[in-house]
């Protein structure tokens, strides 16, 4: 036996029954009372109850990924839009702990997640000395102290030293207490906002950040170098597993 649906301009759907080949028992299956969200899929309980969810890999499975460079761009996934920041100007450290431009972003992972690798991607170079400076990760205002990371070059008054700095912290977002210094959660169900702040040891050894420095003048990569450096765009990326 079959169902068929008419389309209004033509053809049709038809839903048959499955041919029983070893039971003559029927199967009742239960659809869901509302539509899932994008990317979703039908999945049952085993006993006929048909709901909406994200269906991965297993545990450990990659579920979805925001990546870009922080030049304004939206990206959409399954968990919804985000905007990346646009960072279009060098940001020097100061005595103070700043927002670190670009690095800024309010995330809400998809159901089933269970842990969050954030890492932001940035250039970095050496204005004075050997440019100290200190880097923190705040999640809805609060530090993540276990993410504190430390960069220092060589002591040299030239300041030649620049580097790409790639800053990365796993969350836990299943935790069985919540621990935010140590970045566990006992839930993640909606958008937390997450960033790295930056400040310099002291006034004596300063840092630029999206600097690409000393890159030649000329196209093929003759020339002087740029001591004045272009601005190097940073990446986001979040990837969150099940």
């Amino acid at each position: 036996m079959s169902i068929k649906l008419n389309a209004q301009s033509g053809g049709s759907v038809a839903l048959d029954a499955p041919t029983q080949t070893t039971s003559s028992a029927d199967l009742t299956l239960t659809l869901p009372v509302a539509d899932g969200t994008s990317g979703q899929a039908l999945t049952t309980n085993g006993s006929g109850a048909l709901s909406f969810a994200t269906v991965g890999g297993g545990a450990g499975s990659l579920i979805e990924t925001v990546v870009g460079q922080c030049d304004g761009r939206t990206i959409a996934v399954s968990s919804g839009n985000y905007t990346l920041q646009n960072v279009t100007a060098h940001q020097s450290t100061t005595d103070t702990f700043t927002d670190l431009t670009g690095s800024s972003i309010t995330y809400t992972p998809p159901t089933g997640t269970k842990k969050v690798v954030f890492t932001f991607s940035c250039y970095h170079e050496a204005t004075s000395l050997s440019a100290i400076n200190y880097m923190r990760l705040m999640v809805d205002g609060t530090e993540v102290t276990q993410a504190r990371e430390i960069q220092a070059y060589d002591y040299n008054s030239y300041r030649h030293s620049v580097q790409r700095l790639d800053l990365t912290y796993t969350f836990i977002t299943d935790a069985t207490s919540q621990d935010v210094a140590n970045g566990k959660f006992t839930s993640w169900t909606s958008g937390k906002t997450i960033k790295y702040q930056a400040r310099r040891h002291g006034s004596s050894y300063t840092g630029n950040f999206h600097a690409l420095k000393y890159w030649a003048s000329g196209a093929d990569g003759t020339g002087g170098g740029n001591v004045t450096s272009e601005v190097k765009i940073p990446m986001l990326r979040i990837e969150s597993f099940a």
